[in-house]
């Protein structure tokens, strides 16, 4: 049985899949993260090492909802759309429970890559899933090709 690692490593067009998710998640997450932490610097936050530990936790849970709330709205996070990249769901329409599954794991960012690993190690009837994605029952396709 082939995983999605051994996919990832013939198929061309997943790796660019993957390169432009990856590259998406380094938009939003500069989008997220650096509003959060100018905002704990103002309030000079950032000298507390719990409150920075709590900073992180907070930059994730508003990386969860932002994520949660465009992939239901606009199917995909700003990172997403300027990668030509769209969240659907497998099933038909993607609804609210389906978008909230498959961010969840961006609460905290150690599970988000364990979710990645997981989801090319199980089950590779789409290499384009993670495991959340898999659970939500929803997919990242391609909609448009960008120059790269």
């Amino acid at each position: 049985m082939s995983t999605g690692f051994d996919l990832l490593t013939h198929d061309q067009t997943l790796q660019k899949h993957w390169l432009k998710r990856f590259i998406a998640i380094v938009i939003d997450v500069f989008l997220i993260f650096v509003p959060v932490n100018i905002f704990m610097s103002v309030f000079g936050w950032t000298n507390d090492l719990l409150l920075f530990n709590l900073g992180g936790y907070i930059s994730g849970f508003v990386w969860f909802i932002y994520s949660s709330i465009l992939d239901y709205t606009a199917n995909g996070t700003v990172g997403k759309l300027l990668m030509g990249l769209r969240v659907v769901s497998v099933r038909g329409r993607l609804e609210p429970h389906q978008s909230m599954m498959r961010n969840i794991t961006k609460v905290f960012g150690l599970f988000l890559i364990i979710d990645f690993l997981v989801g090319m190690i199980v089950d590779t009837s789409d290499p384009r899933q993670k495991y959340t994605d898999r659970l939500a029952a929803t997919s990242v396709i391609s909609h448009r090709e960008i120059p790269f």
